[in-house]
């Protein structure tokens, strides 16, 4: 796989002083700004969206995933949730059905980049 990372992406922090506060020498009466060069959101958009339309298409991702995929909203999964309840109630009227919800929405900035191109390549991403 080929990826021709741009170095060139410059990001400008503007730190603005948050109103009302009572002492400004406290760093959390600030609020940093990032300023990013807007050619390279463009190209990380397409290059987003092109990896998500491809996952799709090759049926990468599990059925149950909803996050950041196109036709699954909220209702999406509170149905998936309500079906699983009802077949282990199915089972067994008195299961006691537990559930354990993880936001790992920020994790994806930590993750080495040479893991993921290894575990994309696993998962059969075209090169």
């Amino acid at each position: 796989m080929y990826i021709n990372y741009i170095t060139s992406k410059s990001i400008t922090t503007v730190v603005l002083r948050k109103e009302s506060k009572a002492d400004y020498l406290i760093l959390g009466s600030y609020r940093p700004i990032a300023l990013e060069n807007t050619l390279s959101k463009i190209l990380e958009k397409v290059i987003a969206d092109r990896m998500v339309d491809t996952a799709e298409e090759h049926a990468l991702l599990p059925q149950s995933q909803m996050g950041a995929r196109k036709n699954r909203l909220t209702l999406s999964a509170l149905t998936l949730l309500a079906a699983t309840i009802k077949s282990a109630w199915a089972i067994r009227r008195d299961f006691v059905v537990s559930m354990l919800s993880l936001d790992i929405s920020s994790a994806y900035n930590n993750v080495p980049h040479e893991r993921l191109l290894y575990i994309l390549r696993a998962k059969g991403f075209p090169e």
